[in-house]
């Protein structure tokens, strides 16, 4: 992570804090796949065009270096807009005690008027954005290849019931699992070691 964001996030003694959003569909996300010879999978689609859209956030607690991962899932066939991403980040600002370094990318929807009313109210949480174009830098993007393209792999549920059941039910299990979690933000080739840390601040071993 560059190191002057990472600085001024351990001054602050603040959660780093990455979020994205995504879609879910009932079309499946083809992979291939093992079948008896001569018989070609087939893979029937309830409605391609229906959809989930989920926003994640993996949080790193400033001292212990803990990962954990929080969603919210809107209804079926919704867009995120700024009433629903302030939302997500109320929601957040409460099951994250302390301070917030938040970091997502500059799409419009980030930088809606209530979004920003939400932040320069709650002066705990400092934005922090990803350079254009640099999905590979958050971590949540590979939250979502992983659960897309291999757990639910060349999943057809019947409807957006079963499918927001199945999404929820990934999504609690990476909960579970923050060695995982670290290992997606590893995967972004960022650091949470400073170049100059902060005189205030004992160096963490």
């Amino acid at each position: 992570m560059e190191s002057t964001i990472l600085n001024r996030a351990r001054r602050r003694h603040a959660h780093i804090v990455f979020v994205d959003e995504a879609g879910f569909m009932l079309a499946p996300n083809l992979r291939r796949t093992w079948a008896p010879k001569g018989c070609t999978p087939i893979l029937r689609i309830a409605d391609p065009h229906y959809r989930i859209s989920a926003i994640g956030a993996i949080s790193i607690s400033p001292a212990h270096r803990r990962f954990c991962f929080y969603f919210y899932l809107l209804t079926d066939n919704a867009n995120f807009r700024g009433p629903s991403l302030v939302v997500f980040l109320n929601y957040l600002r409460r099951r994250i005690h302390g301070p917030i370094t938040l970091l997502w990318d500059e799409i419009p929807i980030h930088r809606a008027r209530v979004v920003q009313r939400f932040i320069h109210k709650h002066r705990t949480i400092v934005v922090e954005e990803f350079p254009p174009y640099a999905p590979e830098l958050n971590p949540v993007d590979y939250v979502w290849s992983y659960v897309k393209y291999s757990r639910l792999a060349n999943n057809c549920p019947p409807n957006l019931d079963v499918l927001r059941n199945q999404i929820t039910a990934e999504f609690r299990r990476l909960q579970k699992r923050p060695n995982l979690l670290r290992s997606f933000f590893n995967h972004t080739g960022l650091s949470l070691t400073p170049i100059e840390p902060p005189d205030d601040f004992d160096e963490i071993p």
